[in-house]
């Protein structure tokens, strides 16, 4: 008897077959009224099944060859749609040949995979020579636990009851309670360097969270730093818990000196994440690190064998909030409010030309790369590798081959690399090592780049201070943490059949798994229009709508309070004020307008934009800058349309767009969004480059207050009491400046 893992995806009605040595893609089955049936739900119920020999066909692309001509009748049998389905007989029954999973492992967000006729990629998606799903429990034997904590943290099980079978065996998954401890404080890691870095645990980047989706995420944060700090979980939705989202002057009040706040939240959704600081700039001076989510199972964890995590950064010499902003906003030297150029770049904390990474005996690798720049933009290379772009944000995609990619500010791509690729001029050499290179957009960078000799042989000053945009690290193909033996300014090969993505959103990568819905039509309208200019007092300013969002909580102290409605309370969260203030936030309520089908979000021309419960957001951004902005929503995933470097997206691909939730915007142009405000709170939208968050580049979304009086949400009395004692730490105030 085969044991074979089998499911089908939920919303698709799709089917994914494990073997030993393959898998298979098998797309729904349609009956006569067009309702959509997997056939593993015909198998699940006893009415279809391999033979051991169709499992080793090789023709996995044509499905039809895996089914035996079997006369099948009954009521619940569909009758099968050729065009879609592609089968035009019944199927052969022999239902104790396979493990299903039940309804309740069913996920959404699952390995599963779907074929596309028209794919250039097609060829990389249908088979696999590893076998697959190595966090699945198999049906005769128990395979060890491979999740990762810091050295900090404990975890205690509690497990959920699953569906029960007579017939098969349901793998059982278990949703812990993970506890980790985090503790903010001023570090020292580079001897030559006198900047006081801000750590987590002794480092940064701050140690790796590494949960399973659904976890119950318990994260107790000790800031003892001499100025306060709170911690935002980048990419969780909050659903349920809006005050845990660690935006300060929205979801909490900051976290003083000495104190401490724990934060409890569930891990979803799945996927490569991070946490950060955001408050006085502190993620600039290195207040970050990973959030991995992992799926159950893990999308393509058998197709490769060994995992990084690169947590790439740029670097400044000087400290952000009290040496970068002041030089921001000095009229003398910076007129135009220019943000600060770079110095160098860091990855996992390494400068460059330290960072090994071996093979370890590894054919196929996954890189998880994540931009926790102040600013900078990358582009990702490796040389002679076609890398397989697998996961955007948190978005599982069909693997997409390209030879580089570029991700900006907060923004994450996954993506594999399959050694036995590697181009023939790299293994004709014997060269131990190959580059991965991680190019910054040298017009941000201080240095004349193109006039050095590249990369670093005229290195101008001491490590750590590079003034390049350019940083190596070292692929070790032998593992002995050898150089290339190859000039890293030698021009890399040309790859057939690779191209970058057309645009930094990377919109023709396309969702490993669908909408089973669709994507739903829109609601409302929203229209934000980025400029930059001159505040009232001088000072270089973002404006959104004419708009500079001021928060006393955040020290954006652009312009004055709003003299009713919400107001920037030190002391006071937006989301405090929801409940507290109910019906008198004093945003208008959306409007119809002339030319426009859609009813229109209205703000209160202070920043807060309100958003009725469930409502379908279609937000257009209008970008006048000469920079490209990464916009990040708090608390929602949204679907990118399109932008002006690929217009033709909204059409190609509608109804089936890419998710994320951070977009970047063209330097002059536009970018279209769809979200469903599904998740009440106060959240911030807003660009993610440091320098123009301060500069109030960022709006409110007010999502659903009546919604979240009725979720029965209180203003949590922790939360109250944390405001209190940051109210006391302010009245006495003096600080003192870190000392190495």
């Amino acid at each position: 008897m085969l044991s074979t893992p089998i499911y089908a995806n939920r919303a698709t009605q799709e089917t994914i077959i494990y073997s030993p040595s393959r898998v298979y893609i098998l797309p729904a089955l349609t009956d006569g009224r067009g309702k959509l049936y997997s056939i593993a739900r015909l198998i699940a119920t006893g009415y279809a099944s391999f033979t051991e020999k169709e499992m080793h066909s090789s023709k996995s692309i044509d499905v039809n060859t895996y089914f035996e001509s079997s006369a099948v009748t009954g009521a619940r049998v569909p009758k099968i749609d050729i065009q879609r389905g592609g089968f035009s007989s019944g199927l052969r029954v022999n239902v104790d040949s396979f493990d299903i999973y039940g309804d309740e492992d069913m996920n959404d967000d699952s390995d599963e995979n779907y074929e596309e006729d028209n794919d250039k990629n097609n060829k990389h998606h249908h088979t696999y020579d590893k076998t697959r799903h190595r966090n699945i429990r198999p049906p005769h034997k128990t395979k060890p636990s491979n999740r990762k904590t810091t050295s900090v943290s404990t975890s205690t099980k509690k497990t959920i009851s699953g569906s029960t079978s007579t017939k098969k065996s349901v793998p059982q998954y278990d949703h812990a309670d993970v506890n980790f401890t985090l503790i903010i404080e001023y570090i020292f890691p580079y001897p030559q360097s006198t900047k006081p870095v801000i750590g987590v645990n002794g480092t940064s980047p701050g140690p790796l969270i590494d949960v399973f989706e659904n976890d119950t995420v318990i994260i107790r944060v000790i800031n003892r730093l001499d100025v306060p700090s709170a911690i935002h979980w980048h990419g969780v939705r909050q659903l349920g818990t809006p005050d845990m989202d660690g935006a300060t002057g929205l979801s909490q009040c900051a976290i003083p000196p000495g104190h401490e706040m724990i934060y409890k939240f569930q891990a979803t959704p799945a996927g490569s994440t991070w946490y950060h600081g955001h408050l006085l700039e502190q993620l600039t001076d290195g207040l970050f690190g990973p959030l991995i989510i992992r799926r159950r199972p893990e999308s393509y964890s058998d197709l490769y064998q060994s995992e990084q995590v690169l947590t790439v950064a740029d670097w400044y010499n000087i400290p952000a909030h009290t040496g970068l902003v002041p030089w921001h906003y000095d009229r003398l030297t910076n007129p135009f409010g220019l943000p600060p150029p770079p110095d160098a770049i860091v990855v996992n904390g390494n400068f460059t030309q330290s960072l090994f990474i071996p093979v370890n005996g590894s054919e196929v690798i996954r890189f998880r790369i994540i931009s926790a720049a102040a600013f900078s933009m990358f582009t990702i290379s490796i040389d002679g590798l076609r890398l397989y772009i697998i996961e955007v944000d948190t978005t599982t995609t069909i693997p997409y081959a390209v030879d580089s990619f570029t991700i900006n500010v907060a923004q994450r791509v996954s993506f594999y690399v399959n050694l036995t690729e590697l181009a023939s001029a790299y293994n004709s050499s014997g060269t131990p090592s190959i580059y991965i290179r991680i190019q910054a957009i040298e017009s941000v960078y201080a240095q004349d780049v193109p006039n050095f000799i590249p990369p670093y042989e005229n290195q101008s000053y001491p490590y750590p201070t590079f003034f390049n945009s350019l940083y190596l690290a070292f692929l070790s193909l032998d593992s002995t943490n050898s150089k290339p033996t190859y000039a890293a300014s030698s021009a890399t090969p040309i790859l057939s059949n690779v191209v970058p993505p057309l645009d930094t959103n990377i919109l023709d990568a396309r969702p490993l798994v669908r909408n089973g819905d669709g994507i739903p039509d829109a609601t409302h309208y929203c229209y934000i229009e980025v400029t930059f200019g001159a505040a009232s007092n001088g000072f270089g300013a973002a404006f959104v709508n004419n708009v500079t969002y001021t928060s006393d909580a955040n020290y954006m102290h652009m312009r004055d309070d709003p003299p009713v409605g919400f107001t920037s309370d030190l002391y006071e969260p937006l989301l405090y004020q929801m409940v507290r203030k109910a019906g008198q936030l004093a945003i208008p309520s959306p409007l119809l307008e002339d030319g426009n089908d859609l009813l229109v979000i209205q703000s209160d021309q202070n920043g807060h934009f309100l958003i009725p419960y469930q409502a379908c957001v279609y937000i257009l951004i209008n970008n006048t800058a000469g920079g490209e902005h990464p916009f990040h929503l708090h608390g929602h995933n949204f679907w990118i349309v399109s932008s002006s470097d690929y217009p033709e997206a909204e059409t190609l691909y509608a109804g089936d767009y890419i998710q994320r939730d951070t977009v970047s915007v063209p330097a002059g142009g536009w970018a279209k969004i769809l979200f469903v405000a599904d998740n009440p709170g106060a959240w911030f939208f807003h660009c993610h480059i440091e320098w123009h968050m301060a500069d109030g580049l960022a709006v409110a979304m007010i999502v659903a207050p009546e919604q979240l009086l009725t979720n029965g949400y209180n203003i949590p009395q922790s939360g109250q009491k944390q405001c209190e004692a940051l109210q006391r730490f302010n009245t006495t105030y003096d600080p003192v400046l870190p000392s190495n």
